[in-house]
């Protein structure tokens, strides 16, 4: 009995010690909550057959055009402000002075006619340009010779460097007078011999070899829109004079009557044609002369309290 007693509170020591030889720690299992968005997202995911990955990235593009159609409402309410622009720099008196002294130099019309203000041109208007129909004839030939005789020289010496630039113009105005010739001669036939001399000799007139006498070589745009603001302040001076000189020794314009009898018939010679003419010229450099000042005289006022 005694060895039975001793036996039995052996067993739960037994039992004691094989808990002790199990290791002393829990296992816990977490259960992650889901809410309400991820159920609802699971839920469209089931019944429209896709994945949530595939729902997320339709959520996210539709929140980007719901933001870029925010930002477009907003630049349309509010338009961002235009910047000012600069304002220019106010010119100099002396780059004003400049630019009056460059547009009068380039007004060949009226302030540096060709004629009337350089006295170019007098010879042939004096001798040829005694009615209006030898005028008109005369005003034909500069249009055809004077512009293509500069733009021709200024392409010969843009090729020789400049050099020889008398030759280049004499030769210009030769070579090119034989079309010329023969276009007159088809426009007016043989009314073209009133001219006699006087109108090859255009071909070393001044107004037409003017610009040799220049040191600096222009362009060929330049040559074409010199060449053609000379041609018309010429041909204005040209009509200008000789329908005048028809008028007051014939009393008709281009054989047309206007007045009963001619006025002063010395104006149909060269000599009543000399005087005519530099009365012309005096008035039209007067009239000129005192435009030019009153601009001047302008510029100076405008830029009279500001430094130079």
């Amino acid at each position: 009995m005694q060895n039975e007693q001793n036996r039995k509170p052996s067993k739960p020591a037994a039992r004691t010690g094989r808990r002790k030889n199990q290791p002393e720690h829990s296992q816990t299992v977490i259960i992650p909550q889901l809410s309400p968005e991820v159920l609802e997202r699971a839920r469209r995911a089931a019944a429209e057959g896709k994945t949530p990955q595939q729902i997320d990235e339709e959520a996210a593009a539709a929140a980007r055009q719901a933001a870029q159609a925010q930002s477009a409402a907003e630049q349309a309410v509010e338009p961002k402000p235009q910047p000012k622009p600069q304002a220019k720099a106010r010119k100099t008196r002396a780059e004003a002075e400049a630019e009056l002294a460059q547009s009068i130099h380039d007004d060949h019309l009226w302030l540096n006619n060709p004629v009337m203000v350089r006295g170019l041109g007098l010879a042939p208007i004096v001798a040829m340009a005694s009615d209006g129909d030898r005028a008109l004839m005369l005003c034909v030939l500069s249009i055809l010779l004077l512009t293509a005789t500069r733009m021709l020289a200024v392409a010969v010496c843009h090729i020789t460097g400049n050099r020889f630039r008398p030759v280049v113009y004499a030769y210009s105005a030769a070579i090119l007078y034989i079309p010329v010739y023969i276009i007159m001669y088809n426009i007016f036939g043989t009314n073209l011999s009133i001219m006699g001399i006087y109108l090859p000799m255009m071909v070393v007139e001044p107004v037409i070899v003017k610009r040799m006498e220049a040191a600096e070589l222009e362009t060929i745009g330049e040559a074409f829109r010199k060449g053609i603001n000379n041609t018309i302040g010429l041909c204005i001076a040209i009509l200008l004079v000789g329908t005048l000189r028809e008028l007051l020794a014939y009393g008709t314009v281009f054989e047309k009557p206007l007045l009963s009898v001619g006025l002063l018939p010395l104006a149909a010679q060269p000599a009543g044609g000399f005087l005519l003419l530099g009365l012309l010229a005096a008035g039209w450099t007067a009239v000129g002369g005192a435009y030019v000042h009153y601009k001047q005289e302008e510029v100076r006022h405008l830029y009279a309290d500001r430094k130079q």
